[in-house]
């Protein structure tokens, strides 16, 4: 359905959320058309972690980020970039907290955790996770009980995983969050931006020029600050690199909607 929308002649605007090779193949089909596309795609988000944030806060803000909706966010924060000398404080609470985490029916309030969405994806995450393990990178989970029926997969949180490592450059889209150090300022964006993706990114730390240094130098398309996840419908938002192009939301979102192809909505 979806590709015979894309490809008739009568349509004036695509908009697509998903995988970035899918978008890839809209973007093929729509080239030399005056059709306006807006793409957003996937990421590998980074959730950055300074010695001086409030830790617990952070910890929050690291679940929300990447145990949302099982993973399956294209924002999700999926790499966690923590200062050095507050690697093990950050990893222990994480644990701890992550040991808390709910696994189970979806419609159920007190559920934190629900089934992935296919067999397709559940093998996806498994064989990725595999690959981290093999490359040398430590695995962690919370070792909860499983349910019968459905597609789960325990939260999972990779320790000593390199920027080379697959687990640190695909997208999982599950809940496998992998745990990287670094030791300035620096080497974080370095790190930060060392992916294909640029969708989005948050910072921790209590230094609000900092913030605002950072957020400057990372490539993507929103950064958050002492908190991840959160959006305003005002506020535009979308990706850079292999994460797409176009934004959705605030006037920049409508423009591509009210503007002929090609033209400026202003």
């Amino acid at each position: 359905t979806g590709r015979s929308l894309v490809s008739h002649t009568g349509i004036d605007k695509v908009a697509f959320t998903g995988s970035t090779p899918v978008g890839r193949e809209i973007a093929r089909t729509l080239a030399g058309r005056s059709t306006a596309l807006t793409l957003e795609l996937g990421g590998k988000g980074a959730n950055i972690v300074f010695d001086d944030a409030a830790l617990d806060e952070a910890v929050e803000g690291i679940i929300q980020g990447i145990f949302f909706n099982q993973g399956h966010v294209c924002c999700a924060g999926s790499r966690l970039l923590v200062e050095e000398s507050v690697h093990d404080a950050v990893v222990a609470r994480l644990q701890h907290r992550m040991a808390t985490l709910r696994l189970g029916d979806p419609l159920d309030k007190n559920t934190d955790v629900g089934a992935v969405n296919s067999a397709a994806q559940l093998a996806r995450i498994t064989d990725l996770v595999a690959v981290g393990e093999a490359e040398g990178a430590a695995r962690w989970d919370t070792g909860c009980a499983l349910p019968e029926r459905g597609h789960w997969f325990r939260p999972t949180v990779f320790t000593g995983v390199a920027q080379s490592s697959r687990i640190a450059q695909e997208e999982i889209f599950g809940p496998v969050l992998s745990v990287l150090t670094f030791r300035t300022p620096e080497e974080a964006v370095a790190k930060a931006n060392n992916t294909p993706y640029g969708l989005s990114a948050g910072i921790w730390t209590e230094k609000g020029s900092r913030i605002l240094w950072l957020a400057d130098r990372l490539r993507a398309g929103v950064v958050w600050a002492n908190t991840f996840n959160r959006f305003d419908p005002t506020s535009p938002f979308g990706g850079v690199k292999e994460s797409g192009f176009g934004r959705e939301g605030g006037r920049q979102g409508l423009s591509a909607y009210l503007a002929p192809a090609g033209e400026d909505a202003a």
